[in-house]
């Protein structure tokens, strides 16, 4: 199902009161109507409005699902812990029945996980409710993602030494564009833009999904040319970690350093280019420069406004 984004702008009615409108199409599709209640919820950053039947609050924070046989075979837990990442309350696993043996393993699995409360057990499906859900924040996720993208730089940075195999690589990488792609439709979701005090600019979602790509195609010149620059790499650590860091705190301070950090990597990245063997590197490192600086520049007034 897509999601709708609108924007209203609020209006004065009587001497206090604030109001915004909603689309026709919106009210119909809904059933609402003059004198119809709506429910508002008060999520911190974001309102929820809801109809005002309480099921729609239940639908919008349930999922249901059948397990592909692929997925039986890893296990239930990666998609509970994704579940609960992303911020939903309860999920409803479809199930065939007969297959008693897959659903008692199921709801063991289930049952066993620390962040599960309860787990019920349906006619063809089973529920289960978790444990105090966090609520869905970009900034939560980005969090998630500069964990990752610090564990991507350290493994190239062994990989001269260790025996890191391609795999582990491309598994890093995955992971982390798939939250960045999950911080872009979260942001994109709440209606968010640049210099909100409270949030990031949507915009940056296609910059991060870069910057773990980027850091392969060093990984993987590295490799081919046999040698992998220390010193670049050690910057690239630094500005990196100022950036998301910055972002994660929301802190003025760090994103301006992070603009700062980048212009010195891309001094670094024109000292690797005079280096015929080199050059390559230098090419991709620019890029990454790059990279940060843009990142750094479209959310450095949202740091500044909250500090």
């Amino acid at each position: 199902m897509g999601v709708d984004i609108i924007r209203r702008r609020i209006q004065k009615l009587g001497g206090s009161s604030l109001i915004i409108t909603l689309p026709k199409s919106w009210a119909k599709k809904l059933g609402l109507d003059v004198g119809d209640t709506v429910v508002v919820v008060d999520e911190g950053d974001y309102l929820k409005i809801f109809p005002p039947d309480s099921r729609m609050i239940q639908i919008a924070e349930t999922i249901r699902f059948k397990l592909p046989q692929s997925i039986t075979e890893v296990g239930l837990t990666p998609i509970i812990e994704c579940l609960y990442l992303k911020g939903y309350k309860r999920f409803i696993i479809q199930v065939s029945q007969g297959n008693y043996q897959e659903i008692a393993k199921l709801v063991e699995e289930a049952r066993s996980h620390p962040k599960v409360k309860d787990v019920f057990i349906g006619y063809n499906e089973i529920m289960a409710t978790f444990n105090g859900v966090e609520a869905e924040s970009p900034t939560r996720f980005i969090r998630h993602y500069n964990s990752k993208i610090q564990e991507l730089v350290e493994v190239i940075e062994n990989s001269s030494t260790a025996n890191v195999k391609p795999e582990t690589i491309d598994r890093i990488v995955n992971e982390a564009v798939d939250i960045a792609r999950t911080i872009g439709r979260a942001l994109r979701k709440h209606g968010l833009t640049i210099c909100e005090a409270e949030s990031v600019d949507p915009s940056i979602s296609a910059p991060l999904i870069m910057v773990p790509q980027i850091l392969k195609q060093i990984y993987l010149e590295a490799t081919s040319i046999g040698e992998l620059p220390k010193e670049s790499m050690s910057k690239i650590r630094t500005a990196l970690l100022e950036t998301f860091g910055g972002l994660a705190g929301r802190s003025g301070r760090r994103l301006a350093n992070s603009i700062k950090l980048a212009e010195e990597l891309k001094a670094e990245a024109e000292k690797l280019s005079e280096n015929r063997k080199l050059a390559k590197m230098g090419g991709i490192v620019l890029g990454l420069s790059l990279v940060i600086r843009t990142i750094g520049e479209s959310t450095l007034c949202e740091g500044i406004s909250k500090e």
